[in-house]
């Protein structure tokens, strides 16, 4: 049986953020700490577990906000007060603040419009 390939090289990192659980309403965003990235997504230290398909929205993120699903979620510490998520975001995105991530996360990202106004422009007289 093949596996999936993981888009895009992972960065270790520590991004204090806010956890939303969509399903619940209202709720309150929880802390979390984002430590592990690429552009598909993350894994976050959080207080409690959540089942695996929930709708997220990680919050004061660096470059804003981000929506995901929990993919999964490990217990690392005895007692279950420390949980570990991987989330996988809706879109792929750099929403972590990475200046300079590596090349293969390569998107494509739109051409400003003044840009293209400026090549549409180019070739007449």
């Amino acid at each position: 049986m093949g596996h999936a390939k993981r888009s895009g090289s992972r960065i270790s990192c520590e991004i204090p953020a806010a956890l939303r659980v969509q399903e619940c309403s209202p709720t309150l965003a929880e802390e979390c700490t984002v430590i592990l990235v690429n552009l598909q997504g993350c894994a976050a230290r959080f207080s409690r577990p959540l089942d695996i398909g929930t709708i997220v929205r990680l919050e004061q993120l660096p470059r804003g906000y981000a929506d995901a699903r929990v993919v999964n979620c490990i217990s690392v510490e005895k007692g279950g007060r420390l949980w570990l998520l991987g989330l996988a975001l809706d879109e792929p995105a750099n929403v972590w603040g990475i200046d300079t991530p590596p090349n293969d996360w390569g998107v494509d990202l739109p051409v400003p419009a003044v840009e293209i106004g400026l090549s549409a422009t180019a070739g007449r007289s």
